[in-house]
C-alpha cells in the first residue's frame, strides 16, 4: 500500500513538474502549511520543501520573465519585510545564534511568500492558496482523527509517517488548532466576499471540518481566536446592505449551529472510535473544565485551583519572560537577544514563551517588533483605504490573535506565504481594474 501512495505521488508530482506547475504550487503549499518535511534519501543537501521550491522555480522561470504583472520587489511591503528578516539575521549573529539552517529558513521563506505573490497575480485570486490550506487543513484534521483513534492520547501523530518512514517533525497539539482554526477563518472570509458561487459554495462546506480540527486539538488559543474572528465576520456580514449578505449571514447561522452540533456530540463521536477514557477526561478538562475556571477566576468567584494547570502555567511562562525582558539591559532591549535566544538562554528552562508578542520583544528588540509591527498596520491601513475584502489579512490577523498565548507563529513559512499572497492582493486591488465576468473567474481558476 504504501509504494503504491509513494507511486502516486511520484507520478503526480512529475506530471505536474512537466505539464502543471500550479499542480506543484498547490503540493509546495500543502506541504509548508501542513508542515510536511524530510530529508531525501541518498544524503541530498536539500530537503523535500527546498528541493521542490527551486524545482518549481525553475520549471516556471520563463513564466515569470514574460509575466506583465507587478514585480515582487517592487513592493514596499516586500521590502519592508526584507528589512525585518536582515534585522533578526543581524541581532542574531551579533548573539552568536546565526547559522546556515537559520539563514535558509528565512531564504526559503522569501521564496515561498515570492511564490504566493506569483499565483496570486496569475490566476488574479487567491485559489491556489485556498486549495492549499484546504488540503493542509485536512491532512491536520487526518493526523488528529489517528491519534484518537489508534494512539488514545497527545503527543500527535502523523500520518504522513507511516507512509513515507521519514521521522516526522514533533509539532505540538496546538499546531494543529493554529492551522485548521486560521484556514476556517480564510474560509469564512472567503466564502463571505467572493463573487464566485462555486468558490464561495466550496469555502462553506470546508469550514465544519476545520472547525472540527480546531476541536479535536484542544487548543483553546486557537478556538477563542476562531470565534472572536467568526463573531465581528457574521456580525459585519449582518450588518451588510451588499446584495447576497443577509442569505450568506443565515446560511453561517446555520453553519455555526453544525458546529456547534458537533462540538455537543464529540465526546460521543470520539468513544465510538474506542477512545481511551483518560484521554477523554483531559479532552474534558482542557475545552470545558479549565475554561470555566479562568472564567471564574476572573469574576472573583471560587474556581476549582486543579483545572488551572495549564493556564496557570502559562501565565507563570509569560510572567517570566515579561520580567526577563524588564531585566535585560537597555541595549539588549532595543536590539534582542537574537532568534531563538529564549530557549538558547534557557530563560524558560526548556520552553518558549508562550507569548509571542513579548517573544518578539525578546529576540528581536523593540526595533525588530516596531518593524513588525508598522508593517501589520501598513497591511491594516491599506486594506481599509483600498476596501479590500481579504482573507489573507483575516488569516494574518487570526494569527495574531493566537500568539498572544503561543510563539512564533508570526514570522512561520505559513504566515510568509499568507503575506506574500496578501502583498499581491493589495497591490492587485491598486491598479486600474476591468470588469470581470463570471466566466472569466472560471476561466482563471487552476485546473
Amino acid at each position: 500500500m504504501k509504494i503504491v501512495i509513494l507511486l502516486a505521488f511520484g507520478g503526480t508530482f512529475l506530471y505536474g513538474l512537466l505539464r502543471k506547475p500550479d499542480w506543484l504550487a498547490i503540493i509546495l503549499f500543502t506541504l509548508i502549511i501542513a508542515d510536511i518535511n524530510f530529508d531525501l534519501p541518498g544524503g541530498l543537501p536539500l530537503n523535500l520543501r527546498a528541493t521542490i521550491t527551486i524545482l518549481l522555480f525553475a520549471r516556471i522561470y520563463g513564466e515569470l520573465n514574460a509575466s506583465d504583472h507587478p514585480g515582487f520587489f517592487s513592493n514596499g511591503y516586500v521590502w519592508h519585510l526584507m528589512f525585518f528578516v536582515i534585522w533578526i539575521l543581524l541581532v542574531s549573529q551579533f548573539n552568536g545564534l546565526f547559522d546556515f539552517t537559520l539563514f535558509k529558513e528565512f531564504v526559503l521563506s522569501f521564496l515561498s511568500a515570492s511564490l504566493a505573490y506569483y499565483y496570486f497575480f496569475k490566476h488574479k485570486n487567491h485559489e491556489i492558496l485556498k486549495i492549499s490550506m484546504i488540503l493542509g487543513g485536512l491532512i491536520c484534521l487526518a493526523d488528529l482523527a489517528y491519534t484518537y483513534a489508534f494512539c488514545g492520547g497527545f503527543p500527535v501523530r502523523r500520518v504522513y509517517f507511516l507512509v513515507t518512514g521519514a521521522d516526522p517533525s514533533y509539532n505540538n497539539h496546538n499546531f494543529f488548532g493554529y492551522i485548521c482554526g486560521t484556514c476556517f477563518v480564510f474560509l469564512l472570509k472567503d466564502y463571505l466576499t467572493n463573487a464566485n458561487p462555486k468558490a464561495a459554495k466550496m469555502s462553506l462546506w470546508m469550514m465544519p471540518p476545520m472547525f472540527l480540527g480546531v476541536l479535536l486539538s484542544t487548543s483553546r488559543g486557537a478556538l477563542v481566536a476562531m470565534i472572536l474572528v467568526t463573531v465581528v465576520l457574521i456580525g459585519k456580514a449582518l450588518s451588510s446592505k451588499a446584495e447576497g449578505a443577509g442569505k450568506k449571514a443565515a446560511t453561517l447561522i446555520t453553519i455555526t449551529l453544525v458546529c456547534i452540533f458537533l462540538a455537543l456530540f464529540i465526546f460521543q463521536i470520539a468513544a465510538s472510535l474506542g477512545i481511551q477514557s483518560d484521554f477523554m477526561a483531559t479532552m474534558t478538562g482542557r475545552l470545558v473544565d479549565e475554561p470555566i475556571a479562568m472564567f471564574n477566576k476572573m469574576l472573583g468567584n471560587k474556581y476549582n485551583a486543579n483545572s488551572m494547570d495549564s493556564a496557570e502555567w502559562r501565565e507563570e511562562a509569560s510572567s517570566l519572560a515579561y520580567k526577563y525582558f524588564m531585566g535585560l539591559p537597555p541595549s539588549d532591549q532595543m536590539m534582542g537577544i537574537g532568534y531563538g535566544g529564549f530557549l538558547a538562554r534557557d530563560i524558560g528552562n526548556g520552553y518558549d514563551a508562550h507569548n509571542g508578542v513579548l517573544l518578539l520583544f525578546i529576540e528581536t528588540g523593540v526595533i525588530g517588533s516596531l518593524l513588525y509591527t508598522t508593517l501589520i498596520l501598513s497591511f491594516w491601513t491599506k486594506v481599509r483605504s483600498l476596501k479590500v475584502s481579504s482573507p489573507a489579512f483575516v488569516a494574518i490577523v487570526f494569527i495574531i490573535l493566537y500568539i498572544t498565548s503561543h510563539n512564533k507563529e508570526i514570522t512561520s513559512f505559513f504566515a510568509f506565504l499568507i503575506m506574500g499572497s496578501l502583498i499581491a492582493e493589495l497591490r492587485y486591488a491598486s491598479m486600474p481594474q476591468e470588469e470581470v465576468t463570471e466566466e472569466e473567474q472560471l476561466a482563471t481558476m487552476p485546473t
